[in-house]
């Protein structure tokens, strides 16, 4: 047993410091269950050492903070949520690294007939998600334990010092305060890909013809991949891997590409939609390139991923609540919309959509209506340039236009 694994039994066991007992004291647990976070972690959060630290974001609380009580809820969902796929009601952590090593080595192998065919699932699955075919992204995903864009990630901290000359102060004042925003934007992107890396169910007919044993297995296997990020301290382990490259057109005419590998399906599927996620996500950096560069350089570090990732999915559900659900297909509309506002009103607005309050479900609907009047636009547009390519037309030809392609 190694020294990680001593510390997420004591935190289970209580044999914790007095001073690490009061800053785990904070956290809130639902009767029944006798799992806690790793105190570390708990420590962590009160002290607001997380990737977001004391992020203006963050709506005034009482006792605790905001986001203690979003990874009190978060950890809550985690722990019934793995004991509901292993048909457990303890987790006894004597077993449970050994057993997702083994379970991780087995879906490895159940996949290895089927990688092609899997590949082509999660590129699909990606595409109808985010309503985007061919000629918008090209995409490209690799099943494979040989990590290679895993051993060439970006630095594990922000650069210490600025590689621009700033004007004057206020603009180095400005730049710092994207820098804040950025990160925020980061756990966002970290968030929704935890969310749906769980859509290989969406598939899973497809899944049992290849191997029956393939749904159940990845149901297990990502469980517990959540569960190990509340007992982990500063992401020192990794259950899995995955990642993911983004390169952005250098001229007009060309596509973005993303180039996303992983070493089991939902976590080749997370990859993909963070690639996704930063390249929408561009819409928020500042459009002076040497300050989007300072921005990056300071916001983007492997440090601040996992607790992107145990932070990022309550966050990403708390956006999604705001917005009503008949309109839930265009949530990637509005994070665009919503990334691209200035910072101090993306700041304000996001910290409504995070209160839950009446003026953050407002502002969304401003925005979807906006959303909605672009879409309808595009449309019209499109139908016009149909109708414009052809030499011309005749009262029959005017008849047989469909309904559908006038939008007045």
């Amino acid at each position: 047993m190694d020294k990680h694994e001593k510390i997420a039994l004591r935190a289970i066991e209580g044999k914790v410091s007095r001073k690490l007992r009061l800053s785990e004291s904070r956290m809130t647990y639902e009767d029944g269950h006798d799992e806690r976070i790793n105190p570390h972690l708990a420590a962590q959060l009160r002290n607001r050492e997380t990737s977001l630290g004391n992020h203006p974001i963050f709506p005034e609380s009482d006792e605790m903070h905001f986001e203690e009580k979003l990874i009190s809820k978060r950890f809550a969902d985690v722990v019934k949520n793995f004991k509901r796929h292993h048909g457990t009601d303890k987790i006894d952590l004597n077993l449970f690294y050994r057993e997702q090593r083994a379970l991780m080595l087995q879906l490895v192998e159940l996949e290895k007939p089927h990688k092609t065919e899997l590949e082509k699932l999660a590129i699909k699955l990606i595409r109808e998600e985010f309503n985007m075919d061919e000629s918008d992204v090209e995409i490209t995903a690799n099943l494979t334990v040989d990590l290679a864009i895993e051993k060439n990630k970006p630095r594990e901290k922000p650069e210490p010092e600025a590689k621009v000359e700033f004007d004057n102060h206020v603009e180095l004042t400005k730049a710092n305060a994207e820098v804040y925003k950025r990160r925020f934007v980061n756990a966002l992107i970290q968030g929704s890909a935890k969310k749906v890396n769980h859509m290989f169910h969406m598939i899973d007919e497809e899944l049992q013809d290849m191997e029956p044993l393939l749904p159940s297995g990845y149901s297990k296997l990502m469980s517990g991949a959540d569960y190990a990020y509340m007992l982990e301290h500063e992401g020192k382990r990794k259950m899995m891997g995955g990642g993911v490259q983004v390169e952005l057109p250098k001229s007009d005419g060309k596509r973005p590409k993303i180039n996303a590998e992983g070493v089991v399906l939902p976590v080749l599927i997370h990859e993909i939609v963070k690639g996704v996620m930063e390249i929408i996500s561009t819409h928020g950096l500042p459009e002076n390139p040497k300050i989007a560069e300072y921005v990056m350089d300071k916001a983007d570090y492997m440090n601040a991923e996992t607790w992107d990732m145990r932070i990022g999915p309550p966050i990403w559900e708390k956006f999604l609540e705001s917005i009503p659900p008949e309109d839930f297909p265009l949530k990637h509309h509005v994070y665009v919309e919503l990334v691209a506002l200035p910072v101090e009103e993306f700041n304000e607005v996001m910290r409504e959509i995070m209160m839950g309050s009446r003026t953050g479900k407002a502002k969304i609907l401003e925005i979807l209506k906006d959303v909605k009047d672009d879409l309808r636009s595009d449309e019209f547009d499109n139908a016009m340039d149909r109708i414009s390519d052809d030499e011309y037309f005749d009262p029959e030809d005017l008849d047989n236009i469909d309904d559908e392609d006038w939008f007045m």
